[in-house]
């Protein structure tokens, strides 16, 4: 039952006592007074990890990204996703 974190950006990220530090943000619309809307960035998750830690989520990011890449099938195929 872990939380699903989604995301639009890579706010920040650095080092702090050998630890990889990684902030997650979200875009949203704020609706202003006038009718116009403000685009805004707010986190929404955030990663601690150990150097390690950090390589293998790269090297599971990486992977998930060359089956974006690899042609479909079909729409159903699309739609139902794909495991490793």
């Amino acid at each position: 039952m872990a939380p699903v974190v989604y995301f639009d950006i890579v706010g920040a990220y650095g080092t702090m006592n050998g630890s990889i530090e990684v902030e997650l943000a979200t875009r949203i619309l704020v609706p202003k007074p006038d009718g116009s809307t403000e685009v805004k960035f707010i986190s929404s998750g955030r990663i601690r990890c150990s150097a390690n830690a950090a390589a293998n989520l790269r090297n599971g990011l990486d992977a998930a990204l060359k089956m974006l890449e690899q042609p479909q099938g079909s729409a159903a195929a699309i739609a139902a996703g794909k495991l490793n």
